[in-house]
């Protein structure tokens, strides 16, 4: 085959330049001085992203255990057996014991995001339906097993490691008392 200096074939000319377009040059060499510079900073500094998550994690955990931790005054206790009381309604059972002063902050800060402001539903169902309307019942023990437990494959979330069993039914009572 010859040697043909001058390259065109149908009308296409080969450009001979044999050098890269000066840009192609800096981004490549600039690519390559930014690699050595990040692998130095990472191998040379000790920061890992593993490390900044599990400092995130302690810095969550802590947070939350402290926003469900009791008063520091008044030692956490069981509860104590609740005496026998006549027949009453579970609604009018429920005001009784709304009076504890942290239900509904607990539900302001562990139920809103799902069941909106005041239970009125959101991305979670309407707590202050009917009866009828709850899928696994709006009786005290039922919130309780919801509350403690979650439903749905994790659509409602467990609370069991989060809260105390007090708590839950603090929050059930109080669902109970929402129109």
């Amino acid at each position: 085959m010859a040697n043909q200096e001058h390259h065109d074939f149908d009308g296409i000319t080969e450009n001979r330049e044999q050098r890269p377009p000066v840009y192609f040059t800096v981004l490549f060499y600039g690519l390559i001085v930014w690699g050595v510079a990040f692998c130095a900073f990472y191998l040379l500094s000790g920061w890992s992203s593993q490390a900044e998550f599990q400092l995130k994690m302690k810095a969550h955990e802590s947070a939350g255990q402290t926003a469900s931790a009791p008063p520091a005054a008044k030692p956490a206790e069981p509860a104590p057996a609740r005496p026998a009381a006549p027949a009453v309604a579970p609604v009018a059972a429920a005001t009784a014991t709304v009076a504890q002063p942290d239900a509904g902050a607990l539900f302001e800060a562990k139920c809103t995001g799902c069941h909106g402001p005041g239970g009125k539903g959101a991305f979670g169902p309407d707590l202050t339906a009917a009866a009828d309307k709850f899928e696994y019942g709006k009786t005290r023990q039922a919130l309780y097993m919801s509350i403690e437990e979650g439903r749905g494959n994790g659509k409602m979330p467990a609370f069991k490691g989060q809260l105390r069993r007090e708590e839950i039914y603090a929050i059930a009572d109080y669902i109970l008392t929402l129109r």
